[in-house]
């Protein structure tokens, strides 16, 4: 694990006061006598409900701006726009999707759907925050792969033909390349990050479709096994890039969870639980104004949003 200075650049500070409140920062109170940190906490909370309850939809944008569009069941395509209070119905896709490739990709007025079902699953639609055109096909067909990046530097990876597959590609707005294959195919996962520094978090794997724990690495040509998270599931949320990410919700091998997990750089913590437990929303914004929307849950379909904030205050850290 890295050290504290290998991390910041710095031995811990020796103050006679406390340290301003910076994220992370670990100081010495020589006033006081105490070791002391600036530590932050998340929590859930409930925002607007979506209009049209789905999942597998594609997402983008952040907590105040997102939009979520396409998704199951029977391939829907209408698309909404939430401004972190309400979600309002726009202009729909022109093209019924669902099960496209899964991650935060690109913003609300500039967002990309990738693959999906029904077939061809080489399709790329994208959205300018008023309407949405075709773009590049890409070179193989796939569903419930995962994805990451901007609408003209997209990634897409994995996900099912016939079977799970390993082929990743690199969108830059007009066309998509192929670049390295995962070391693992897999499929129904999430992606985080860039087109050129990415994760690609749990999933699906033959022969059993065993629910992974596994997370890959890219770096702008190969992939990378990498630090393995706690509990393995599918289907799930994720915000974030390969330094501070978040995955949250999902279907773990028997059931759904509300189960959120942090990376940190280094290692994957379990945090607070979602008060909902679903699957296969719509996902949004970042480790510190999160979203997730939609989905299924035991029961049915959930229509709720909710929003992952984090707070932060000083703390004097035990020996005891």
């Amino acid at each position: 694990m890295a050290t504290y200075k290998e991390i910041h650049g710095v031995n811990v500070q020796y103050r006679s006061s406390d340290a301003p409140e910076i994220e992370g920062d670990v100081w010495y109170n020589s006033s006081t006598g105490k070791l002391r940190m600036y530590a932050s906490a998340g929590s859930w909370a409930t925002g607007g409900n979506v209009n049209n309850s789905r999942y597998a939809q594609m997402s983008a944008g952040t907590q105040t701006a997102a939009v979520i569009a396409g998704g199951s069941p029977t391939d829907r395509n209408e698309t909404e726009e939430y401004n972190g209070t309400a979600w309002t119905e726009v202009n729909d896709m022109g093209t019924r999707k669902s099960q496209v490739c899964m991650g935060v990709t690109g913003t609300q007025t500039s967002a990309i759907s990738i693959g999906g079902v029904p077939s061809p699953g080489v399709q790329t639609f994208e959205y300018d925050g008023t309407d949405w055109t075709s773009g590049g096909n890409k070179n193989t067909a796939k569903y419930s792969g995962g994805a990451a990046g901007t609408q003209t530097a997209a990634l897409g990876f994995g996900g099912e033909v016939t079977a799970q597959i390993a082929n990743a590609e690199t969108y830059d707005g007009s066309s998509w390349t192929e670049t390295g294959d995962l070391n693992t195919a897999r499929s129904y996962g999430v992606g985080v990050g860039t087109n050129t520094s990415a994760f690609y978090i749990g999933g699906f794997a033959p022969p059993t479709a065993t629910q992974l724990t596994l997370v890959e690495e890219f770096n702008g040509s190969s992939w990378t096994e990498t630090t393995d998270y706690n509990s393995a599931r599918v289907k799930q949320g994720g915000v974030g890039d390969t330094t501070a990410a978040m995955i949250y919700a999902g279907f773990e091998p028997s059931a759904n969870t509300g189960k959120t997990e942090e990376w940190d750089g280094s290692s994957w913590t379990e945090v607070a639980d979602m008060s909902t437990i679903r699957r296969e929303g719509g996902m949004a914004g970042t480790t510190s104004a999160a979203l997730f929307a939609s989905g299924e849950a035991p029961g049915g379909l959930s229509n709720a949003t909710e929003e992952w904030n984090m707070s932060a205050s000083v703390e004097t850290v035990s020996f005891d």
